[in-house]
């Protein structure tokens, strides 16, 4: 693949302000090696004669942590390779820092995307397709759930191996649920549910909020696609590069606007803006009793809340057989730094994070999913699984979504710039400065000038 010689245009869009799928690009330090952007300069041996290959990860916190336990029980795995980790802030840090050495020499071998960045990375030529390497070592690429590895497939290719995973879900209150006379164990399905669920829990007291849901663009990307339907034109973007949206043809972004709005105007749902972190807060103090989030929350909901908490499917707008929910999180990128030995010796390491006892440590530690489904089968993630069965939610939500052009995602290259016009669209519905269909035809008009300035940049 050529390199690009990206334009102005190209790095504005992917250094704007992001609202990364998952969150988990923690923007605190972790407990990881040197945060220095200088990559593998220097040669790939090191002083004991071992291939020597740098990897550049985002996750800080107990994130970091469990990503600084798979590199050390890698670099224990075998005596030819060693992994030197290095944290580099929040995804958006990453991927700025990624840019400046494509151009200036220096990238790591090894680096962490957010699944926004996928377009990018694709396009950027830096990158060597995973799946250039699987012959290699015969690896069995059926071991990586088919849902997961269609996100990071392009033109046919997998691109990248996906790390950390998640997808939206539903929280509630168990305790409030009870109060309001509903089914502890029986959580809304669709959004007509949502409303009448959060009509009795405001209605009988038990909570001051019923639903609430951060503006997020993740979220209305996930809800196109639960309906069955493309954010963009071209498949999403998969048959060939996305030239416009098409949310805002065939109706799916509409109706979100729409159940939003009525939502909001019920009196049953509440705002509490695009800081994601505040609608968790008001789920966790009991305020709001019915939120989605991140699966890669879980654990963190089920040690701060003194309550219950209960689990579902991501609710749809609409029941439908097609639609379901896109992964988030990210992805392993192998660099190319033209060094056969370090290219082998980083795929080695791509390849043991998906073995069934990296990936089973990695989703315990995390909350994230196992990739390989044959992680779920080890004693320590089944007595897990037994003690933590609001996990089991999230896995076979994912099972139960189908493999199609819906549900693989949108590949762009203008994600975080899309996502932030959809928070200001959504905004200005709430406050009443736009209908619905003006949001609509605002966020369109905006996303499809971004698409073709990124097009533009990438000839």
């Amino acid at each position: 693949m050529k390199r690009r010689k990206w334009m102005a245009v190209g790095l504005a869009a992917v250094m704007a302000l992001s609202l990364a799928a998952c969150g988990s690009g923690s923007s605190g330090g972790g407990t990881t090696t040197t945060a220095a952007a200088g990559g593998s300069s220097g040669g790939g041996a090191s002083a004991e004669g071992k291939t020597e290959i740098i990897f550049w990860h985002a996750m800080g916190g107990v994130n970091g942590e469990a990503t600084e336990a798979l590199v050390k029980a890698f670099n224990e795995s075998q005596n030819e390779i060693v992994v030197k980790s290095e944290y580099q802030g929040t995804y958006d840090d990453m991927i700025t820092k990624l840019k400046a050495t494509m151009q200036s020499g220096g990238m790591p071998d090894v680096c962490q995307m957010y699944d926004i960045g996928t377009k990018f990375m694709a396009d950027s030529g830096y990158a060597i397709p995973v799946e250039d390497m699987f012959a290699s070592t015969n690896f069995d690429s059926s071991s990586v759930m088919d849902i997961i590895t269609s996100y990071y497939t392009v033109d046919g290719k997998q691109m990248a191996m996906p790390f950390n995973v998640s997808t939206p879900m539903l929280y509630y209150n168990k305790d409030v649920f009870k109060a309001a006379g509903l089914d502890p164990e029986t959580p809304p399905k669709n959004f007509d549910e949502v409303m009448e669920y959060s009509k009795k829990i405001v209605e009988s007291g038990a909570a001051p909020v019923g639903y609430a849901q951060a503006i997020y663009g993740w979220f209305f990307e996930q809800q196109i696609a639960g309906q069955g339907k493309y954010y963009a034109n071209n498949e999403n973007g998969r048959k060939e590069a996305a030239t416009a949206v098409d949310f805002d043809q065939n109706g799916a972004g509409l109706k979100i606007f729409e159940t939003w709005k009525n939502l909001l105007d019920s009196g049953y749902a509440a705002n509490y803006g695009s800081t994601t972190a505040d609608t968790q807060t008001a789920f966790f103090s009991g305020q709001a009793a019915i939120i989605v989030e991140s699966t890669a929350i879980l654990k963190n909901a089920t040690n701060s809340c003194d309550f219950e908490v209960g689990t579902g499917y991501f609710p749809k707008i609409e029941d439908n057989a097609e639609g379901g929910v896109i992964i988030g999180g990210a992805s392993l990128w192998m660099m190319d730094n033209k060094d056969e030995a370090k290219k082998n010796a980083a795929w080695k390491f791509v390849e043991y994070s998906t073995t069934p006892e990296a990936q089973a440590n990695w989703s315990m530690s995390t909350g994230y999913f196992a990739i390989n489904p044959a992680a779920y089968e080890t004693p320590d993630m089944k007595a897990f699984l037994e003690e933590n069965p609001n996990f089991l939610t999230a896995i076979n939500q994912l099972k139960d979504t189908p493999v199609n052009g819906y549900t693989a995602g949108v590949l762009s290259g203008v994600a975080t710039e899309s996502r932030t016009l959809f928070n200001e669209a959504m905004e200005k519905t709430y406050n009443g400065t736009y209908t619905p269909q003006q949001a609509i035809d605002f966020l369109a008009e905006s996303v499809n000038s971004a698409i073709e300035n990124y097009n533009a940049s990438t000839k």
